[in-house]
């Protein structure tokens, strides 16, 4: 009888689990779905939605988002952004963590401890300067300025993640690469990277991430249309008396697609990398 109770309450439990799961899941994606049924309703009629399931159902809002607008091309300008910063801040990232965790020298705490203090700035605090360094530069309004922009925001975290990842990675192995003829360049290419390869994939991930989702220093240090990212140019469906919301809703989704995509692929990478970084 107790046995049978047992069962009886772990039946329960895990039908109590299943409940919550669902029930979590259902609030994370409503939101996302109630973009796609505004997005999928004729422009202007999205306030006079009476139930969660529509019952006209468009695509006019998705033609009008890629003939009369420049879609196409605020998304390119994000992709091209984004993958610079992420790799630049991703080489720039990993050299500094491996010294701050491989060489020892006097003031690598201190050193830690800025690197760790810009990250706690608010982007808000370095538009400003920015801006003024760009502008005497001749950087603003160009797309190298925003990379350069990016990669100062995701630059402190990125050497702090490696230096994590490099610290989780014995030194002997490299020491062993020495003694069989690397010398320390070739150990930390040959040894150092390909263990790390799980910690690159989340850097690479956050960085594109951050550098996708920026919308203060896109606004602040491009003007041009043409140079806009898709984070700006979702922005400028609203208009002073009144807004697009369809077309905005539609736009996001579209907005949203690529990261979803290249968080998908890095994630086989870093599942990969993992399992051959234990093999090793």
């Amino acid at each position: 009888m107790t046995h049978g109770r047992r069962r009886a309450n772990l039946m329960v439990a895990d039908v109590l689990k299943a409940g919550g799961i669902v029930v979590l899941g259902c609030a994370v994606l409503f939101p996302i779905y109630w973009m796609g049924v505004i997005a999928l309703t004729p422009t202007g009629f999205s306030r006079s939605l009476s139930s969660v399931f529509p019952s006209d159902v468009t695509l006019e809002n998705f033609v009008t988002l890629f003939t009369e607008r420049p879609m196409l091309q605020w998304l390119w300008n994000s992709i091209v952004v984004a993958t610079l910063s992420s790799f630049l801040s991703l080489a720039f990232g990993t050299s500094c963590g491996y010294a701050l965790s491989r060489l020892k020298f006097r003031g690598a705490g201190l050193v830690l401890i800025l690197v760790l203090a810009t990250q706690m700035m608010p982007a808000t605090s370095i538009v400003v300067p920015l801006y003024i360094l760009f502008r005497d530069f001749g950087l603003l309004d160009t797309m190298q300025g925003m990379v350069l922009g990016h990669i100062s925001l995701v630059a402190p975290l990125a050497i702090w993640m490696a230096k994590g990842f490099f610290d989780s990675i014995p030194a002997d192995l490299e020491g062993a690469a020495r003694i069989d003829g690397c010398t320390r360049l070739s150990a930390y290419w040959y040894v150092a990277l390909p263990l790390a390869m799980p910690g690159l994939a989340a850097i690479f991930i956050y960085g594109f991430v951050t550098s996708w989702h920026d919308f203060l220093f896109a606004k602040t240090l491009i003007n041009s249309q043409s140079l806009w990212t898709a984070a700006t140019g979702i922005s400028s469906f609203r208009g002073e008396y009144f807004t697009l919301h369809e077309l905005q809703m539609a736009a996001a989704l579209t907005f949203a697609l690529p990261v979803v995509v290249v968080f998908l692929v890095m994630q086989r990478r870093i599942v990969s990398g993992a399992l051959s970084g234990s093999v090793r």
